[in-house]
């Protein structure tokens, strides 16, 4: 009886292998029940995944991209023109002072005391002026002839010594003014030192800088075969090291090109009032020289080119999947975008940007389309 069930049990397996087995083979076929043709199997199985995008009819624009450095609008190195000891200093690490603010101070006795002084000579020499033109006066009232001899008060001036003294008193009250130095223009300064009162300080020594930042100018290398596209006047669009965007104008170009480098210059302003740069920073600069227009615009991946030197894009058929391919010749194109006057290819269109190098006309793909809005952040 136990030999029975066991032969029983074995084939019950069985059959419920075979049950299975039928089920798979049924799940493999069509519901119509017809099996796949050769034909269809190989279609079925060639439909290659190739990304597309959307014509539109935007222009594109042509820039000229280059790197420059960062100048002050201007500079100037803060000198004393007289030597003396420091009454205040007012000049600090970045500070910022208006035109005509107060930096430097001196002692100023010495150089009062110079212009009275001065003063005084002055006078004498006046006195002496005085005297000598009414003696110069009365000889020539004596004078017979009828040709009076005409009085040259140049002269007596010099006689007496009222030009001297009066040279004298202009130095005098002019080295007085030396002893305060103010600002020339509006700024931020810049120094190593401080000075403390009662410092002594020679003329000529530098005791800091003034920097004008509000503008600031920069230099850009571009290749002589581009200084044809650039203009005084055109926009610039400036990138700051951390990536702030700023508007500059190109100011001027330097009349001569580098022999060596075969580059010419440019010389950029921009309005620093964010104080985003600073002299002596690496800014990057994208000038565009050129917009143009056409009938579509598609990207500049989309072209491809055959032996022979044709090119082409591939366009996508929505009702079928299919991609027919259109032989073009660009209008206009940068490293984005082309400009497309084709009778064929229209705004809308669906057009094949990237894994299109293999395809062949009328190929059946499977669409895969970018999105909008990383392809406007390529324009």
């Amino acid at each position: 009886m136990t030999k029975y069930l066991s032969l029983s049990h074995q084939v019950a397996v069985l059959l419920c292998c075979v049950g299975l087995f039928l089920s798979a083979c049924q799940s493999s076929e069509p519901e119509d029940g017809n099996p796949l043709s050769e034909e269809e199997q190989e279609s079925a199985e060639v439909r290659p995944e190739v990304i597309f995008a959307v014509a539109d009819d935007e222009p594109i624009y042509q820039y000229i991209e280059s790197q420059g450095v960062v100048e002050a609008n201007q500079s100037v190195e803060l000198k004393p023109k007289i030597s003396g000891y420091v009454g205040q200093s007012y000049i600090t690490e970045g500070k910022r002072v208006q035109k005509g603010q107060e930096l430097l101070t001196f002692d100023q006795r010495e150089y009062a005391m110079a212009v009275d002084e001065a003063q005084n000579n002055y006078k004498q020499a006046l006195s002496e002026y005085k005297i000598e033109n009414r003696s110069q006066g009365v000889m020539e009232s004596l004078s017979s002839g009828e040709q009076a001899i005409a009085r040259d008060d140049s002269l007596v001036r010099i006689y007496s010594g009222l030009a001297n003294a009066k040279l004298k008193l202009e130095r005098a009250r002019l080295d007085l003014s030396y002893t305060v130095m103010t600002a020339p223009f509006s700024g931020v300064l810049s120094t190593q030192k401080r000075l403390a009162s009662g410092t002594y300080v020679a003329a000529g020594t530098t005791v800091g800088e003034l920097v004008d930042d509000r503008t600031v100018r920069l230099r850009f290398d571009v290749l002589e075969s581009e200084l044809g596209n650039i203009n005084s006047g055109m926009s610039v669009q400036l990138t700051a090291p951390g990536g702030q965007q700023l508007q500059g104008q190109v100011e001027a170009i330097q009349p001569v090109v580098n022999a060596d480098t075969k580059t010419g210059t440019v010389i950029v302003s921009a309005d620093n009032s964010k104080q985003l740069l600073y002299p002596g920073m690496t800014v990057e600069g994208r000038i565009q020289t050129l917009q143009e227009g056409g009938k579509a615009r598609v990207p500049r991946s989309a072209i491809l080119s055959r032996d022979g030197g044709r090119t082409l894009l591939f366009k996508l058929n929505p009702e079928n999947d299919e991609v027919e391919w259109v032989y073009v010749e660009p209008e206009a194109q940068n490293g984005e975008w082309a400009i497309i006057n084709h009778e064929n290819i229209a705004p809308g269109d669906t057009i094949a940007t990237d894994r299109h190098f293999a395809l062949s006309h009328l190929q059946v793909v499977e669409p895969v389309f970018e999105l909008q809005e990383e392809v406007s952040a390529s324009n």
